[in-house]
């Protein structure tokens, strides 16, 4: 059997971005992925934003993952000569006074990451005269671009296999785990599955809080901002002459097929932001993979060779590779996962 330290299921933002990890620390690896075209990954908007919610709350831990993020992505740059980490202001404009009232009552906790829009939107584009704060030390990830050029380069050494695993190929051994089907055996197996975890009998039980969300690509000749604007829903650039916005959250359809529900709230709350017309040329849907407590899961099945990474939720771009560098540590025996993503769940273990 050909053998490798960890098989990976998944090739989202998690799979993705733990087997980096894996391959800087010089583990053999390899990514089984089924290379599916839509996915909760390959959909999202790649925003990493300090302050969130309609509470304008601080990102969870932000000041950590920030930095580590833009280290991470710009290596993986350098490793593939793509171009796809853009650090872009955001610009959060008020929706309602209590919004704005609540800003200023907690201004002084965002020191260093907020300031007056500068310079200011251009009223001309909006309906509204818009009002609100910058966020100048955010970012942007264009996920699709950057999971395709890591896939080369994983395909490039031989480390990515397009194939679906079935949880009846897996068999445990006390060295390890076999695919006697794909003829691997490995130290581990983790899987990265997002939403699909669901359909996996060996993770089926984490406990999703999943939301749907659908996203329109659209064209807006007349508009020249170029950073992102978030409004209860975000326009963000794609490339020139083309945005994406979004997103609709649904509780209860977990399908990744586009409907005119989500269309319509979608043109209309563009319709009453720009004054500007535009084109829809596009809309998308996934499911985001988002597990109670809303943090992600990190660790083994019950003290199994069977790992776990997924629940990176809406934040995927910027948590992704803080917990990849986390848990490829421990996988190398350099490292330990904290408590707080695997120790939350009876079934989940460091």
């Amino acid at each position: 059997m050909h053998q490798v330290s960890v098989i990976i299921v998944g090739a989202g933002l998690a799979g993705t971005s733990l087997a980096w990890s894996l391959r800087k620390r010089g583990l053999s690896l390899l990514i089984v992925d089924r290379a599916e075209a839509v996915t909760s990954s390959r959909v999202a908007a790649g925003l990493m934003t300090p302050i969130t919610g309609k509470r304008l709350t601080k990102s969870w831990r932000h000041d950590e993952f920030f930095p580590v993020a833009a280290a991470f992505y710009r290596a993986v740059e350098a490793e593939t000569g793509q171009r796809f980490f853009f650090p872009r202001s955001i610009v959060r404009i008020f929706q309602t006074a209590k919004e704005s009232a609540t800003f200023e009552k907690h201004q002084s906790e965002f020191a260093g990451l907020v300031r007056e829009p500068s310079p200011p939107l251009d009223p001309r584009w909006f309906h509204t005269p818009p009002h609100g704060f910058e966020m100048p030390t955010a970012a942007q990830l264009d996920v699709p671009t950057y999971l395709d050029a890591s896939r080369t380069a994983f395909q490039n050494q031989g480390q990515f296999l397009e194939a679906d695993v079935a949880s009846d190929d897996l068999q445990l051994s006390p060295a390890g785990v076999s695919l006697p089907r794909f003829g691997l055996h490995a130290k581990h197996i983790i899987y990265c599955q997002g939403f699909a975890a669901t359909q996996n009998p060996l993770t089926c039980e984490l406990p999703f809080r999943a939301a749907k969300g659908e996203i329109l690509t659209v064209r807006i000749p007349d508009y020249d901002e170029v950073r992102v604007l978030n409004t209860g829903h975000w326009l963000a650039p794609q490339s020139p002459g083309l945005w994406r916005f979004g997103a609709t959250y649904s509780w209860h359809d977990f399908t990744d097929a586009t409907t005119v529900e989500g269309r319509t709230e979608l043109e209309v709350a563009l319709g009453k932001l720009l004054v500007c017309p535009f084109e829809i040329v596009g809309q998308q849907a996934a499911v985001r993979p988002i597990i109670a407590g809303q943090r992600p899961v990190l660790g083994f099945l019950n003290g199994s060779p069977i790992g776990v990474f997924n629940g990176l939720g809406s934040k995927g771009s910027l948590m992704a590779p803080f917990f990849a560098e986390q848990f490829a540590a421990r996988l190398a025996g350099t490292g330990t996962l904290e408590p707080e993503v695997s120790g939350r769940f009876p079934c989940i273990s460091a």
